[in-house]
């Protein structure tokens, strides 16, 4: 039987260990798939997922809310039990002497606060806990809008890139067919010069550009709780959010606002550990708290040696001021959170108003940049190409064309940008959170 016991506990061991590694290399595993996907294509989905487990802000607002909650349970709990030792009537010629004292004691001693009042200041601390799991949803909101908008700044940093690279590519192009004009007589060497000299500015905003992809791919990688520097791949296309109608969307959000917004329960919280702490101090001032405690007694001088004591202690909180002032302090308090609450609703209503507005405005400027003006610039290259290989035009009307064209797709890229960082901002005011990847 004892084998067949030593047996059975071994082989529960064995089999806890065995899934533990095995959990052990599943993360691993997980963790080196998303690592080599982040390099080779950075997903919008992805980064936000790692993020949201990496991220060392959000852990920490989740560490001190836990911390919170356990400091809300000891809260409620009596005050620790005290025990004591007294020595009566030890003789001063002989200190050490204790058998010639006339009495000893042990005992312990248990305060119990006001009635109450433990309780009030119970649901104090589990208002406060609350209010720390609000601020690690806001933290939560926060990360996903910052996640959101840096990986917009990423897109539009590849994008620009991209275009400006492409945009060298046509200038050396034209500049070869400016060449050959200048052979043939139809060009000048100034139409020469003007074009190398925008392949020259084309350069110096390629480095800028650059930099501005290297900060914002540094940026999304601390955001995922990675190195600056490791490798992050080609950002996904961005989505194009769909046409609503903004006001309606924006008053069915706002009817969610209480619910959906953090800051909006953390003041509400914030007035009920006032009302409580109001509470616990009205009863501090009119009911006392109570000590009670028992002793032992030994006395080696008396006839009877052994011996008890009992004691009851009450504080007289009536004679005292202090309780009086503790209490207007909790009153006004409890008016002060309740202006809190109103200026955090107001707050919130005019985000969500303004960040409708902007999105609005994003969406029309997009719409424009789309449909319109590209096609238009396009056209005029077009036009203006042609006419040049036909010795109709002059390199400075080429070169605006070029220029105009460039400057058109930049706006678009950075008008997409815009409209997704709007999205963001209009879900953040809203106390929303969604991840959408993929897009033209």
């Amino acid at each position: 039987m004892r084998f067949a016991g030593r047996c059975s506990v071994r082989v529960l061991t064995y089999l806890c260990l065995a899934s533990l590694s095995s959990s052990r290399a599943h993360a691993q595993s997980n963790a080196a798939a998303d690592e080599a996907e982040l390099a080779r294509n950075a997903r919008l989905d992805t980064i936000m997922r790692l993020a949201l487990e990496r991220n060392p802000d959000l852990a920490e607002t989740r560490a001190r809310a836990g911390a919170a909650q356990a400091r809300s349970q000891a809260a409620s709990r009596l005050p620790d039990l005290e025990a004591k030792y007294e020595q009566w009537g030890v003789p001063l010629s002989r200190p050490f002497a204790l058998d010639r004292s006339d009495t000893l004691m042990v005992g312990v001693r248990q305060t119990f606060p006001a009635w109450g009042s433990l309780e009030a200041r119970g649901r104090a601390a589990a208002e406060d806990a609350g209010s720390s799991q609000d601020a690690s949803r806001a933290r939560r909101q926060e990360l996903t809008a910052q996640v959101r908008r840096a990986f917009a700044a990423y897109y539009m940093a590849d994008q620009e890139l991209r275009l400006h690279r492409e945009h060298v590519a046509l200038t050396g192009r034209t500049l070869e067919l400016v060449r050959l004009n200048q052979r043939t007589g139809h060009a000048g060497v100034q139409d020469i010069l003007r074009l190398q000299l925008e392949l020259t500015r084309l350069h110096t905003d390629v480095a800028r550009i650059e930099r501005e992809e290297r900060s914002s791919r540094a940026l999304l990688n601390v955001l995922m709780n990675r190195p600056p520097h490791v490798p992050l791949g080609p950002p996904e296309a961005l989505a194009i959010p769909p046409v609503t109608d903004l006001n309606t969307l924006a008053g069915a959000l706002e009817g969610r606002l209480d619910r959906s917004r953090p800051e909006i329960g953390a003041a509400e919280r914030a007035i009920r550990r006032s009302e409580a702490l109001l509470e616990a101090t009205r009863r501090s001032a009119r009911f006392p708290s109570v000590t009670l405690g028992v002793d032992y007694w030994y006395m080696p001088m008396a006839e009877t040696r052994h011996g008890y004591g009992a004691m009851v202690g009450i504080n007289l909180p009536w004679l005292s001021g202090r309780h009086r002032d503790e209490e207007r302090e909790a009153e006004q308090m409890v008016k002060a959170e309740q202006q809190v609450l109103q200026s955090t609703r107001n707050s919130v209503r005019y985000q969500l108003l303004d960040a409708s507005a902007r999105l609005d405005s994003a969406r029309q400027s997009f719409t424009t940049i789309d449909e319109d003006l590209l096609s238009q610039a396009r056209r005029n290259l077009d036009a203006a190409q042609s006419a040049y290989a036909a010795g109709q035009g002059d390199a400075v009307g080429l070169l605006d064309a070029l220029r105009a064209y460039l400057q058109v797709r930049i706006e678009r890229v950075r008008a997409l940008a815009e409209l997704a960082n709007s999205q963001a901002d209009l879900e953040r005011a809203a106390g929303v959170l969604t991840v959408e990847g993929g897009g033209r």
